[in-house]
């Protein structure tokens, strides 16, 4: 026994290790997904925090350059000077005959725009400030401190600087504009604040700007001329027109200030043991907005190898390499942008094959220990367990299980051939020691699949959020070969074993309650239900792991005709077991004859029959090759029994007697459906006259029911002294003398005959 059980517990012990093996992985999986989630949530708290911050910094930015602006524009209303500057900058623009034409003013004066203004300059650099623009109504440049002294506001939609026309326009009195990238690829942002300018013109006739205070005065002596208590004189009129003044900040000031909001600080953690961080956008191609790793920023997604799976909304698992690196990494949705954990593989699996050994190694040591106190026995215990074992086997002699020499020497158990496919189970008193072992086993992996089943079909109450074995359940993540896709094919196998086996139990019932056909149609289910379900659970399991298996049935249409060549009996099989059966030409315990082979029918599958003779032998056929059935299976089935008797007996005599005798044979012998009929004589013989005597009886008893009557008739012609002939041979010598010739009939002349 200890040799048949130690390979036995060799396997186990692989087993075991592969199990240990696997959980390991998921554990250690686990661990990372924990630390993972651990890391998330102090930088989902950071960035929180750094989102109000970063609001907070940016509203005190905004507002503090707001109203340096509005001080600006107060400054340049009361003190226009630098308006006033000496400039050669002249607005014009060509018509279509190729002469230029110069923009005017309000005042009718060419349009002038101070450029790289010194006093601008000065402003700028006490204020903090990139730049500084002042426009007119029109949205052109008047003054500015920087070389871009030609620029408009754009009347154009799409252009950065067209909301500032809303200023212009007296819409908004001021307008923030957020941080972008201008047209130069540079990081920009600009504020603008309306802010009123006076013109009029000088004894030359040119326009000069004035400051509110003038304005207001000569705007109080006209009132004051009005009214007749002051002479108005003759100065030139001042207009008033509504511009802009706006500022650019300084790049450098915005970074100093939000340098505590920055995502290297946010997704800076030290739970993550070695790994680190990642950030993407919500972008079509979801680009790589942050990562310790440089080259990582800026790129796609898809070129650092990261999965569509990962950008769903829902949490993703997988593993990714970059440079050489594989990472297992966690993907979470917050706010907008995607978060990601790069744990590096081989820091998160280090233990696990460790583990595994030593799981192995002492179960090893454990079974080894458990064995040798069990199985191992002396001489005279083997000796005795053998006799036990010829007596079990002599009273179990009609067992389905029993012992066969394999051609190697080797003793093993097996099921005979009407076992296995009769649908029935073998009583446990019927089993082999290794078919118990093995009924065991099976159990042992039933009740861990039916637990397995109830924690699936509960998954979402039994397992946390976020963890690996719902994680797997969920089937988000990438369907391509790694342990995720493992586990999921795993399930699928299992669920569909276990599908299987469910289903022969209603199918056995119905078989066993409504006849020979629901028989035959079971078997037909059993037969569709276990091909097809492993047919599906192998195309199903290879979309899992990632192979298209549309595209692989596509492929293999491509080698059919090789295929169907060397299928095309398959196919023939298959095609004509269907036939079998829906057309009915027999059914499971039907008495056929296919060819000359007499059985009943013991199973009718998708590709062969199997046939069972009287004396319990079993014939495979292809169900191709199945024609000329003579299916005899009816109510009753008629035996025609041919004896004979000596011609120089009486035949009115011999045929009283049969009519006296036949009907008592159907009363001793049950089998016998009606009581037997003398039919007459069949046929003249060489030694004797034959007589054919008609029986009926059920097909599957038709043989001994033959034999039956043959012994009783020939017990009633006993009786009654009647002889029942033999072959006989008569020897006998030819005797030539006195042999007429041809020449004696010339001799005896015409006539001689009479």
């Amino acid at each position: 026994v200890f040799r048949k059980v130690f390979p036995l517990m060799l396997f186990g012990v692989l087993v075991i290790f592969c199990i240990s093996f696997y959980t390991q992985t998921l554990l250690e999986i686990s661990d990372g997904i924990e630390s993972a989630a651990v890391a998330l949530k102090e930088v989902t708290g950071r960035y929180e925090e750094s989102v109000g911050n970063r609001e907070l910094i940016q509203s005190y930015y905004n507002n503090c350059f707001l109203s340096k602006a509005r001080m600006l524009a107060f400054l340049l209303e009361e003190d226009p000077s630098v308006l006033n500057e000496e400039t050669d900058r002249l607005y014009s623009v060509y018509d279509e005959d190729g002469r230029r034409v110069y923009l005017t003013d309000e005042e009718g004066n060419r349009l002038r725009s101070v450029g790289s203004s010194a006093r601008l300059g000065e402003l700028c650099e006490k204020n903090n400030l990139a730049s500084v623009y002042i426009f007119d109504e029109t949205g052109h440049t008047i003054a500015t401190n920087t070389e871009n002294w030609y620029f408009t506001i754009s009347h154009d939609e799409q252009a950065q600087s067209h909301p500032f026309l809303q200023v212009l326009d007296g819409k908004r009195d001021f307008f923030i504009q957020e941080a972008m990238t201008n047209d130069l690829g540079e990081s920009s942002q600009y504020i603008g604040v309306a802010f009123n300018f006076y013109t009029t013109l000088d004894q030359d006739g040119q326009t000069r700007y004035v400051s509110r205070y003038v304005y207001e005065r000569e705007a109080a002596r006209d009132a004051a001329a009005e009214d007749g208590e002051e002479d108005g004189g003759k100065a030139a009129p001042i207009s008033v027109h509504r511009g802009m003044v706006q500022i650019g900040l300084l790049e450098s000031m915005s970074e100093k200030l939000l340098a505590s909001t920055e995502l290297s600080y946010i997704f800076s953690s030290d739970t993550l043991n070695g790994g680190f961080m990642v950030l993407f956008d919500s972008s079509e191609d979801h680009i790589c907005l942050y990562s310790p790793i440089r080259a990582q920023i800026g790129m796609k997604a898809a070129d650092l190898g990261v999965p569509s799976n990962a950008f769903t909304g829902s949490d993703y698992y997988g593993f990714t390499h970059f440079e050489g690196v594989s990472y297992f990494q966690c993907y979470h949705y917050a706010d907008g942008y995607f978060v990601s954990t790069a744990l590096p593989k081989d820091y998160m699996f280090q233990a696990r094959g460790v583990i595994s050994l030593i799981t192995a190694a002492t179960s090893l040591l454990l079974l080894l220990i458990l064995s040798g106190t069990v199985t191992l026995t002396t001489e005279e215990e083997e000796m005795l367990y053998a006799a036990m074992s010829v007596e079990r086997e002599a009273a179990g002699f009609d067992s389905a299980i029993f012992s066969v020499i394999l051609p190697s020497g080797q003793e093993v158990t097996t099921v005979k051939a009407a076992a296995r496919w009769d649908n029935r189970n073998i009583p446990w008193s019927e089993k082999s020691p290794e078919q118990k072992l093995v009924f065991m086993i099976g159990l042992v992996g039933g009740v861990l699949v039916l637990y397995l089943v109830i924690t699936v079909l509960g998954f979402r109450t039994l397992f946390a959020e976020g963890s690996v074995i719902r994680y797997i359940l969920s089937g988000a993540w990438d369907k391509s070969p790694n342990i995720f896709a493992f586990s999921a094919c795993a399930l699928v196998l299992i669920f569909t074993m276990l599908a299987v086996a469910l289903f022969r139990i209603p199918v056995r019932i119905l078989t066993a309650l409504l006849g020979a056909r629901t028989e035959t149609i079971g078997h037909l289910l059993i037969s569709v239900a276990k091909y097809g379900g492993a047919l599906g659970a192998l195309f199903y399991c290879l979309y899992l792991i990632g192979i298209d298996s549309t595209s692989l049935l596509a492929s293999a249409s491509i080698l059919s005709l090789v295929i169907g060549l060397g299928a095309q009996s398959l196919i023939k099989d298959i095609i004509a077991g269907i036939f079998i059966v829906f057309e009915g030409e027999f059914r499971v315990g039907d008495i056929v004859t296919i060819g000359d082979f007499r059985g009943s029918v013991m199973d009718i599958g998708l590709r062969t029959t199997k046939i069972m003779c009287i004396e319990g032998n079993i014939k495979i056929f292809n169900n191709s090759e199945i024609t000329g059935v003579l299916n005899m299976t009816k109510e009753a089935s008629l035996i025609f029994c041919h004896i004979s008797i000596e011609y120089g007996q009486d035949l009115e005599y011999v045929e009283a007697v049969l009519r006296r005798e036949l009907p008592a044979l159907r009363e001793r012998n049950p089998q016998v459906l009606e009581d037997p009929k003398y039919l007459g004589v069949q046929t003249l013989g060489d030694s004797g006259v034959e007589l054919t005597v008609l029986a009926k009886c059920h097909e599957q008893n038709i043989f001994d029911v033959r034999r039956y009557m043959n012994r009783e008739i020939l017990q009633i012609f006993y009786r009654n002294g009647i002889n029942v002939p033999f072959p006989n041979v008569t020897v006998s010598q030819l005797n030539t003398s006195g042999r007429k010739t041809a020449a004696d009939l010339e001799q005896d002349g015409p006539g001689a005959s009479k």
